[in-house]
Order: structure tokens, then C-alpha cells, then sequence
């Protein structure tokens, strides 16, 4: 069975799932006035933060690929693309990134 974890502060969350050494992420979420304004990349900075010191070694995600800011923000921090899963958002590609945090 899954869990699903989160790890928040007031402006937004990261809910994920940890299997062992791996995490996929599942929402990535800013509130709508706090975006742009770096919350993001402070959310990722604690979210990664917290992997690294649980161990986990590899972490996945999957964005639409037209959501070219969040595509900025995960590659920011190492995510590369694997590969596309077509339609996958109702008729939007989907891309799955990976970051293996071994390297960071």
C-alpha cells in the first residue's frame, strides 16, 4: 500500500511517494499570489533537503509538457527528461523527469 507524504510550508506543498531509496512525485503546488515569486524553488530546496537526509536516492516526476515553468524549476534543480508519455494529461503530453540525487 501507498502513502502518500507531504512536505509543506504556508505558500504551497510537495506530495510525493518513498519506496525504499525512491521517491515519485505527485503534486507540486504554489498558491496562485504566492507564484513567481520563488516559492517554488524554496519548496523544492526543502523537499530535496529532506530525500537527501532520508536517503533516497532517485527521485521521479511527470509535468505536462506545455507547463514550461515548472519544466524551468525541476530542471533547475537536475531533474533530466526520461521520456513522454503521450496524451497522458487528457490529450497533453506528459513528461517524466528523474533527479538522481547521488549526484547532486
Amino acid at each position: 500500500m501507498w502513502v502518500s507524504e507531504r512536505i509543506e510550508l504556508r505558500e504551497g506543498f510537495i506530495e510525493f511517494h518513498q519506496v525504499s531509496d525512491f521517491a515519485d512525485v505527485h503534486d507540486v503546488y504554489v498558491a496562485v499570489e504566492f507564484r513567481s515569486q520563488g516559492y517554488g524553488s524554496k519548496l523544492m530546496k526543502k523537499f530535496l533537503a529532506e530525500m537527501k537526509g532520508r536517503g533516497i536516492i532517485e527521485v521521479t516526476l511527470e509535468v505536462r509538457v506545455d507547463n514550461t515553468c515548472a519544466i524551468g524549476l525541476y530542471e533547475k534543480f537536475g531533474f533530466k527528461y526520461m521520456s513522454v508519455r503521450k496524451g497522458y494529461y487528457n490529450g497533453v503530453d506528459g513528461m517524466l523527469m528523474r533527479l538522481e540525487l547521488r549526484e547532486c
